[in-house]
């Protein structure tokens, strides 16, 4: 659990940028994202580069998208809920094939292929509102132990604390040092958040078939980060307890761009006619990130001739995050013409994620990584039947909790299905997913801890794949 009334780059941060939430073609997704072992569709080429070595013809793909993201919200014992729709492009690649001097014979190296396009991963798009009445404590309780351990007026932040100061919210007695109105709480509360961007992988992929048992590929990954998030916070004395405050409105927003690369290694070993087994190892994402941010707070005293409005500079701050390695394993069972089903499991350590920068010492960070996140086992178990030209899918995924607590649950689940038209060189697939999961978040800290907005996330996305193959 975290909070983001500040803007220091944390553990939320890691983990956003290193818990993938694969995405796609239709036929991918239709299928809970289970490939490993399979091959043969372009987004499996992010599960286990070994799936290009599949194709035995070219094939060009794109697939739009339309996702539609909930969240009910529980804060205090009142209920909310907000919606957010996002149309976006969800893969464009290709894939080309080259035969062999042996594809004929059957025998050696069968194929030689390559692929690039991109895949468009974790979708970030959702808005949520949280309102409540706080009996124990204010934002201002929070800012007041900020202002405690900052010491100075000089030391003050000028995107939090020294906002409040500018508005006569925080303010300093000579003999007991800073002091705010209303640290007991008692006030209703409301914070409203509007997020969007997402994670595009760009893709190269080269790949091998050795007689048609052997399948190995390698995928050069290079991801573009997109992020933005804008906050309003409000808080009210409804009871007129205060003889000084009356309400304050905090605004802030962030954004985070920038690129990363990694490098995935995979194999699939057919077994028997029906058996496949897939392996893929993927490294680290290293990426290069920039956050810029800015703030505002405005208050409404009962004073006169005092500035009820601050805005602060637009900080930026440049660092790096490293994700965490995986490890994928894989099952197939493909029925010649009637159909496949496949399982796969992924294994992610996020206590191995980092933060670093050449401006700061992620020291502290860093050390809360390791202690609140842990290893994740991934299961995506998936199939089609085939009754031509109509081919219909089913999937779905399991994502354990990522956090060390009980108390935040993370766990993931997704269900899907879709079905598919083929005719001659020409396809066309449709998918549909949902995604749901519940997760704890801390408004803002005080003394350790802070007040708890439940969250309940549910994510639907439809999508159709043009494909030809060629």
């Amino acid at each position: 659990m975290t909070a983001s009334m500040g803007f220091s780059q944390s553990e939320t941060d890691a983990l956003r940028y290193s818990q993938l939430m694969y995405g796609g073609t239709a036929r991918f997704a239709a299928m809970g994202g289970s490939f490993g072992a399979l091959g043969g569709d372009f987004s499996s080429l992010n599960i286990n580069p070994a799936g290009i070595a599949v194709y035995r013809g070219s094939e060009v793909t794109i697939t739009p998208a339309l996702n539609f993201s909930r969240i009910e919200t529980a804060y205090f014992n009142t209920p909310d809920e907000d919606t957010k729709y996002n149309f976006n492009l969800g893969n464009f690649g290709a894939v080309i094939t080259f035969p062999t001097n042996n594809a004929e014979e059957k025998s050696g190296w069968q194929f030689v292929n390559i692929g690039f396009g991109i895949n468009r991963h974790n979708n970030f798009n959702d808005r949520w509102i949280a309102r409540g009445f706080n009996p124990d404590n204010s934002l201002m309780t929070s800012f007041l132990e900020q202002a405690i351990r900052e010491g100075s007026l000089s030391n003050l932040d000028e995107f939090s604390t020294g906002l409040a100061w500018d508005t006569w919210l925080l303010g300093k007695d000579e003999d007991t040092g800073f002091f705010v109105d209303m640290p007991g709480g008692m006030v209703e509360q409301h914070r409203e958040t509007n997020a969007s961007g997402s994670i595009n992988e760009f893709l190269l992929s080269l790949g091998a078939n050795y007689g048609d048992r052997l399948y190995l590929g390698a995928t050069f990954g290079f991801p573009t980060v997109s992020y933005k998030e804008e906050n309003i916070f409000r808080e009210d004395d409804i009871g007129g307890l205060s003889e000084d405050f009356n309400q304050l409105t905090y605004n802030n927003s962030f954004e985070t761009s920038g690129t990363g690369f990694n490098f995935k290694l995979g194999a699939i070993f057919r077994a028997t006619d029906v058996v496949r087994l897939g392996a893929a190892f993927h490294t680290p994402t290293f990426y290069e990130l920039r956050d810029k941010y800015r703030a505002s707070l405005r208050s409404d005293m009962n004073f006169d001739d005092y500035n009820d409005f601050a805005r602060s500079p637009e900080g930026r701050f440049d660092y790096e995050v490293e994700t965490p390695m995986k490890a994928i394993g894989s099952l197939g069972l493909v029925f010649g013409g009637i159909g496949m089903v496949n399982i796969d499991y992924e294994y992610i350590d996020y206590s191995t994620a980092r933060l670093r920068s050449s401006e700061y010492l992620f020291t502290e960070e860093n050390s809360i990584i390791r202690n609140t996140l842990t290893q994740q086992h991934n299961i995506r178990v998936g199939g089609e039947v085939r009754l031509d030209p109509v081919i219909f899918r089913a999937g779905y995924a399991y994502h354990s909790s990522p956090y060390v607590s009980e108390v935040n649950d993370g766990q993931r689940n997704l269900v899907s299905a879709g079905f598919g038209i083929r005719e001659g060189n020409y396809f066309i697939d449709f998918a549909y997913t949902y995604m749901f999961y519940s997760e704890d978040y801390i408004l803002y800290t005080v003394d350790g801890g802070g007040p708890i907005v439940s969250r309940d996330f549910s994510n639907s996305m439809f999508r159709a794949t043009l494909g030809w193959r060629f």
